[in-house]
């Protein structure tokens, strides 16, 4: 990811033994805040949220020209698909792109001893590009393992799958269903006149609507992206977790 420097207070300090909250993705622009042996507290710049960064992972790059929209693709060492990969990258993930056909792009990896790798040209989109239909995204994620704090194509949360999938309709939104309910979207106050891009909301929790009986969510309870009738979700939590808001995404 890449790094921009100043320095606030330090926070509390960090540790292998603390819960997720969320991730970075490759690419991605962190401002580093403070730190404190090999952690740096950084805030991320696709939306804000700050967290504690090893080492490790952080590196200067090339400013990010693309980002990944299919739910995975591979780095192949050649533009060749026997050339054997070297690694993968999630959705969302972004690149430097060096050169792109019809088949495939160059990518940076590094800004130091510029390394790179070939992506298939078909799993980029422009930063800042856009496509019509967002949640075919989100449906590319069915099955998907379910992860507290996840926000990686290996497994996520109910609000990372909303973020991720709507950030391919050309808007970064918060992290966190609690922010992501307070967006200026048109609210929906009958649940009967449902569509395919309404979001629902819980307190706690996020679905998205694919037609207007089936929703898709990132839930604990099938431990997995799933998508089933809403009914079946209200049946399931009505009673400790009724619907609080409705909003239409489209």
């Amino acid at each position: 990811m890449n790094v921009i420097e100043p320095s606030v207070p330090m926070r509390s300090k960090p540790s292998n033994k603390s819960g997720l909250e969320t991730e970075c993705l490759f690419g991605e622009t962190v401002k580093i805040l403070d730190h404190h042996s090999n952690w740096y507290y950084c805030q991320l710049l696709t939306d804000n949220y700050i967290g504690w960064v090893e080492e490790k992972y952080l590196s200067n790059m090339l400013p990010s020209s693309h980002r990944i929209l299919s739910k995975r693709t591979f780095l192949f060492k050649n533009n060749d698909v026997k050339s054997g990969c070297l690694n993968y990258l999630p959705m969302g993930a972004q690149v430097r792109v060096k050169d792109i056909d019809k088949k495939w792009a160059k990518v940076y990896l590094y800004e130091d001893n510029v390394k790179y790798a070939y992506v298939p040209s078909n799993h980029l989109i422009k930063i800042g590009g856009r496509i019509k239909d967002w949640v075919s995204i989100a449906e590319k994620l069915i099955g998907t393992p379910y992860v507290w704090g996840g926000r990686n194509s290996i497994g996520l949360d109910c609000s990372a799958l909303l973020q991720l999938s709507y950030q391919c309709y050309g808007e970064n939104i918060p992290r966190n269903s609690i922010d992501q309910l307070l967006l200026k979207k048109e609210i929906i106050k009958d649940k009967n006149f449902l569509k395919r891009g309404f979001v629902v909301f819980w307190k706690g929790h996020v679905g998205i609507m694919t037609d207007n009986k089936n929703c898709i969510h990132a839930n604990a309870f099938h431990m997995e992206v799933s998508k089933e009738p809403l009914d079946d979700i209200i049946s399931r939590t009505e009673k400790n977790n009724p619907i609080i808001k409705i909003m239409n995404f489209n």
